[in-house]
């Protein structure tokens, strides 16, 4: 199995971790990380260059993992490759917040109304449309977005979308919280 972590932060920023290169006990896992030489949120012109580098990597189909920033990436990037991407992980995401943040946004979004065009919240019919109907969806709650992916998944479920939850508030807001294992799991 092929898995893509999109990167959430600058490049060796250690706030939050970083993406594995490898999963314990695990060798049947092929991990890739997609790369930027600075920090990214994942407007179409990024989701451009990450999409190149997950068809770079010749796999068949792969699963995108998404943290934080870049959850919103993944959504989209699995609306926009559907024929790459078998299933998505979003861990702890600001997938339902109707204003632009002030996080680093502005270079990448301008404004409310630009921001709200890949709002996963905002798309949950290009979503479904978009996917096949094997795709998994996997929501993975933590400590800075739970009530937001509270928020999608029950308009998920609303729209009659398959998808899993797994509210897990308690989490750090880290690569290496755990979130990664979970995740595994479920697929």
């Amino acid at each position: 199995m092929n898995l893509v972590f999109l990167p959430a932060t600058e490049p060796n920023d250690p706030t939050f971790g970083s993406s594995p290169d490898r999963i314990n006990g695990r060798p049947d896992l092929r991990i890739h990380a997609v790369r930027f030489p600075h920090l990214v949120w994942y407007n179409a012109q990024v989701r451009r260059e990450a999409a190149a580098q997950i068809e770079a990597l010749g796999a068949e189909r792969v699963v995108l993992f998404g943290f934080s920033k870049s959850g919103l990436g993944a959504w989209n990037l699995a609306r926009e490759l559907p024929h790459r991407i078998g299933a998505t992980v979003l861990f702890d995401a600001p997938v339902a917040r109707r204003e632009l943040p002030n996080w680093g946004t502005a270079p990448f979004y301008f404004g409310d109304e630009a921001w709200r065009t890949d709002l996963p919240i905002e798309n949950l019919e290009a979503f479904r449309t978009a996917v096949s109907l094997t795709h998994r969806l996997i929501l993975i709650s933590g400590a800075n977005f739970h009530t937001e992916m509270v928020e999608l998944s029950e308009a998920l479920k609303r729209a009659r979308t398959a998808h899993t939850f797994l509210p897990r508030p308690d989490l750090k807001h880290h690569w290496d919280s755990g979130w990664i294992d979970l995740a595994l799991r479920e697929l």
